[in-house]
């Protein structure tokens, strides 16, 4: 009988290990759009003029924003200039996750 219980303890606790691998993510890498989808909407947004917020990578937890109209930069860079036309901000198309259209808000 003891053989039992402690092979039902065994498998339990294997499950259990199991079970709690399968849930864990690794969160090395924060997830962001496919490149296909974010060259074709950052694309869409240069040449149909559309209002949009870029979600960049970080270091840190926290996640920067950018928001307003796209032109080309030089290199692999974009420049977000906001609605005022005041500010221009430099976007590097590696540090780009997400690409959000704010013309629905």
């Amino acid at each position: 009988m003891s053989n039992q219980v402690s092979a039902l303890r065994k498998l339990s606790s294997q499950l259990n290990d199991r079970y709690r691998q399968f849930l864990v993510m690794d969160d090395a890498e924060p997830m962001g759009m496919p490149q296909e989808q974010r060259d074709y909407f950052l694309t869409q947004a240069l040449t149909r003029h559309y209002h949009v917020t870029l979600h960049l990578r970080q270091a840190g937890e926290e996640q920067a924003l950018m928001s307003g109209y796209l032109a080309k930069g030089p290199k692999a860079t974009l420049l977000v200039t906001n609605a005022s036309q005041n500010m221009t901000q430099v976007a590097h198309l590696n540090q780009i996750m997400f690409v959000e259209r704010n013309d629905y808000r």
